[in-house]
């Protein structure tokens, strides 16, 4: 049921940002200009967890993870998709996710589960692409995707700033969701490369 749910928003929200991402297009947008935004923009939410300010945060957070939502679509809008813009949108990806989640610790989060969700969401993203390598699509597979990932996180800065407990409750069921994520697409791909292997 909730794997359903979640796949017709995913269809829902691609379509929206597919659109946004053609109009950008037409503006003269590059995605090499959304794909820097979104790191400045990533690291000025990390400078900003520094100094402790959580709004300042979460408006960098919301921000760097619509910067990383258009990005491919205005690349394949203004047919500028290129194996090298994939693999410096993954790249700078790997950054913000690094920047954006240690910087939980600095709103009093504790260090383990800060790294257990860094290495949950590294591995998300890590089996995807080894995955596909090896010719298996990992797309729709597990609850929390990049996208998931960006909402829950800024949800999580929002709820703490709001009362300490909810934003802590709404972390580990961001944690639950990542690892419960993993484990599918470990599952899912030893099954698909055994189906494949020759007989």
């Amino acid at each position: 049921m909730v794997k359903h749910v979640l796949a017709r928003l995913r269809r829902r929200l691609k379509r929206k940002v597919e659109e946004l991402g053609g109009r950008l297009g037409e503006l003269g947008v590059r995605p090499v200009h959304l794909t820097v935004a979104g790191l400045f923009l990533s690291v000025l939410a990390f400078l900003s967890s520094l100094k402790n300010s959580l709004l300042y945060y979460t408006i960098f957070l919301a921000f760097s993870g619509l910067m990383d939502m258009l990005d491919g679509p205005v690349a394949r809008a203004t047919g500028k998709a290129s194996p090298l813009g994939a693999f410096l949108d993954s790249f700078v990806d790997r950054v913000s996710d690094v920047l954006l989640i240690i910087s939980l610790v600095n709103f009093g989060l504790d260090w383990g589960f800060v790294t257990s969700l860094l290495v949950a969401s590294l591995l998300i993203s890590y089996s995807r692409a080894r995955a596909e390598s090896l010719g298996v699509s990992l797309e729709g597979v597990g609850l929390v995707e990049r996208g998931e990932r960006i909402i829950l996180l800024t949800a999580t800065a929002v709820l703490l700033a709001v009362n300490f407990t909810i934003g802590f409750a709404t972390f580990i069921l961001f944690l639950a969701l990542s690892l419960e994520t993993v484990a599918h697409r470990f599952i899912y791909v030893v099954q698909a490369l055994r189906d494949s292997k020759p007989r």
